[in-house]
C-alpha cells in the first residue's frame, strides 16, 4: 500500500466506528505507513452549499492489516 491507493476498510474496530467509518467503507491513502497505521481520508456524504455539491472527508488513522487495496495509484 501506498499514498494514493483507494483502499476499502475490511474490519470494524471501535476506534475507527467513533469517528464515523465502518467496514466496506472506501477512502484513499494520504500519508504513507507509520507505526502500523496509514492517514486514509474516507468518503463522507455529499452535501450542497451556495449550488455546489460537496463532500465530507472524514480523517482517520488506520491499522495496515485492516484495509484492502481496491485500486492503486
Amino acid at each position: 500500500m501506498k499514498e494514493l491507493d483507494r483502499v476499502k476498510l475490511i474490519k470494524d474496530r471501535a476506534e475507527y466506528a467513533r469517528e464515523g467509518v465502518h467496514k466496506d467503507d472506501v477512502g484513499t491513502i494520504m500519508m504513507g505507513e507509520r507505526n502500523g497505521y496509514v492517514l486514509v481520508f474516507f468518503d463522507g456524504e455529499y452535501y450542497e452549499d451556495h449550488g455546489y455539491t460537496l463532500r465530507v472527508d472524514i480523517e482517520v488513522a488506520v491499522r495496515d492489516e485492516d484495509l484492502e487495496v481496491i485500486y492503486g495509484s
